[in-house]
């Protein structure tokens, strides 16, 4: 019953990036776009994406098209295991993972810049996600295994009732990795902003980095 709730990440994170093609203007380096985008998809923080020239309805637009989609995502996930997912607790998973990411963080730089292309270069900290989902679906495991039930639909409400508190607390307690990872991305100016070349890529790498899978 171990559900991969978040591994597909990725997905919802690309859905809202292209939003941020633009919105700037080369007076702007790679860097700081690149940055722009970790802070406000990772740690939340609209500021670098404001200086960038994105407006407050697009940023709001953008963070609530990849906290749609990651609820939606998750609810697939309970509904695949033959399981719902309330809305409150719903949220509070969200909330929790969000607080999560932004512990995190990160440094930028340009390593090559040439005609109109930049491969920048993002060091960031990281927390193993897999683990942690894991860690909370067995511990939930070991603690059906301790009650009674009178039936296999009852002790399945249990596991998922168990196994999503354990989630919960464990993003809450989670603690940012001393080293870093490194993500390069390879970035060209489009609409006189500095973009991702691949968006696509870049959601995908970020991701996986970010949760240890880098």
């Amino acid at each position: 019953m171990y559900m991969k709730t978040f591994f597909p990440l990725s997905l919802c994170f690309c859905l809202c990036m292209s939003v941020f093609t633009g919105c700037g203007s080369t007076e702007t380096d790679a860097a700081d776009s690149v940055k722009a985008i970790y802070d406000l998809y990772i740690l939340g923080d609209t500021r670098g994406i404001s200086s960038l020239g994105m407006t407050d309805e697009d940023i709001s637009h953008a963070q609530k098209t990849y906290d749609n989609s990651l609820k939606e995502m998750i609810r697939t996930n309970f509904a695949d295991s033959g399981q719902e997912i309330d809305e409150d607790t719903l949220e509070e998973l969200c909330l929790v993972r969000k607080e999560a990411l932004a512990k995190m963080s990160a440094s930028v730089e340009i390593t090559e810049e040439t005609d109109g292309r930049a491969t920048v270069v993002i060091h960031t900290t990281y927390f193993t996600e897999s683990s942690l989902d894991a860690d909370a679906f067995y511990d939930a495991r070991e603690e059906a295994l301790q009650q009674s039930f009178t039936d296999s639909k009852e002790r399945q409400i249990f596991l998922m009732n168990a196994y999503t508190r354990n989630l919960i607390t464990a993003y809450r307690n989670v603690t940012p990795s001393s080293d870093t990872t490194d993500i390069t991305v390879e970035c060209v100016i489009q609409n006189k902003t500095w973009v991702p070349a691949n968006m696509s890529s870049f959601g995908s790498d970020l991701a996986l980095a970010i949760t240890g899978h880098h």
